[in-house]
């Protein structure tokens, strides 16, 4: 008999979440860094060109942290507008939002919501981990299935949730997660 826990996350049709999440989760990636690394060195490139190479340490200093500046104003400018992207696409018309129901089977992770059904199978489940108050099964770079511990009546059910979602994740990639 396959094991299977069904359980029905009630996602409150609330933009809020996806905010908290998108910012939970920014500084957690990677690719938050990088992208801040690299419109840094575009920044000090275009500040080098309008006023030459600095000469003196205290222009290193200003165009170091002028470069810097820019790089982490325009990885917020970046974050603001794909937040605003994210909240104008959302709507319970294409399932992003409201209701969804999650199903565990050893076949991968079922989702049915008032739009659409699928299944993402486990081998093509990216990761799964819990960050702070959410468990999150990464479907791709910046595609997340994000399941709020307060869904549940309680911790254990939460748990229970983790724990056999991990060990069917673990089970398709043959991997051990601590």
């Amino acid at each position: 008999m396959e094991e299977h826990i069904n359980r029905i996350l009630k996602l409150i049709p609330n933009i809020i979440l996806l905010v908290r999440f998108n910012l939970a989760i920014l500084p957690r990636l990677r690719s938050t860094y990088v992208t801040i690394l690299v419109i840094t060195v575009f920044v000090f490139g275009y500040i080098c060109w309008k006023n030459g190479i600095p000469q003196t340490q205290s222009n290193w200093i200003a165009f170091t942290i002028g470069s810097v500046g820019g790089g982490v104003f325009g990885m917020l400018f970046g974050v603001i507008c794909s937040i605003i992207s994210i909240l104008l696409m959302s709507s319970r018309n294409n399932g992003i939002l409201g209701h969804h129901e999650y199903t565990l089977t050893d076949e991968g992770l079922h989702e049915k919501t008032s739009a659409n059904e699928g299944v993402s199978k486990w081998a093509g489940v990216t990761k799964v981990k819990v960050t702070g108050p959410y468990l999150l099964f990464q479907i791709a770079g910046y595609l997340f299935h994000i399941v709020p511990a307060r869904s549940f009546e309680t911790k254990e059910q939460f748990s229970e949730f983790v724990s056999l979602s991990m060990e069917y994740w673990q089970n398709a990639h043959n991997k051990r997660v601590n």
